[in-house]
């Protein structure tokens, strides 16, 4: 119910106020993985560009993350920057709303809800923070595209909000993750091992 709510709020501001200029980037670190398939693969959710100590900085999200279901499987979501806490909760009252759910097979909905008054958040929230990782199981070789989609808009669509609740505007950044083979994995180290090889042979000659 609450992310219906935040979704109508945030609606509401898109349709009736025109966006301002300013656009925060989300985007996935590391951009690009490769991993042995089987191996789990874990993705930071990052958000830059907020006000330093100025307005706007966050107080909700609601993102729709889509990924190849062949080739991953969601397995864990956990909030908030390993560094810096959970930016959302800059007063640790332990409180806001999250839900991971998902929409459809590959699109994943991650939200995140602050109760957190506005100044505190302008305040002490910091302009670039991770919002959640994500950690993937790997299922085939190949490679997924990680995206933040809008399934259906404008109802069904990723959304932000600033610390007044107003819609944030924001760019998107994709990523990727390719698992490989396990003997591929090895070969590439064997590469490596003989070139070190190569070059200890050469400077002793």
């Amino acid at each position: 119910m609450k992310k219906v709510l935040f979704s109508a709020v945030v609606l509401g501001f898109v349709v009736f106020f025109s966006l301002s200029a300013f656009a925060a980037t989300i985007g996935f670190e590391p951009g690009s993985q490769t991993v042995p398939v089987g191996e789990p693969v874990s993705v930071d959710l990052v958000i830059s560009g907020l006000g330093d100590g100025t307005s706007p900085s966050l107080a909700g999200f609601d993102l729709f993350i889509e990924y190849d279901p062949t080739i991953l499987a969601l397995s864990d979501v956990s909030f908030g920057d390993p560094d810096l806490g959970d930016q959302l909760d800059v007063l640790f009252w332990g409180i806001n709303d999250y839900d991971v759910s998902t929409y459809a097979p590959g699109i994943e909905e991650i939200f995140e809800l602050s109760w957190n008054p506005a100044a505190d958040l302008v305040d002490q929230q910091a302009p670039s923070f991770v919002l959640a990782t994500l950690t993937f199981d790997t299922l085939s070789v190949g490679t997924s595209p990680l995206e933040i989609v809008d399934p259906n808009p404008p109802f069904v669509a990723s959304r932000l909000s600033d610390e007044l609740g107003n819609a944030l505007d924001f760019e998107r950044e994709s990523g990727s993750v390719s698992p490989v083979p396990v003997p591929a994995t090895f070969i590439l180290f064997g590469f490596g091992l003989g070139g070190i090889g190569i070059l200890r042979r050469k400077k002793r000659g």
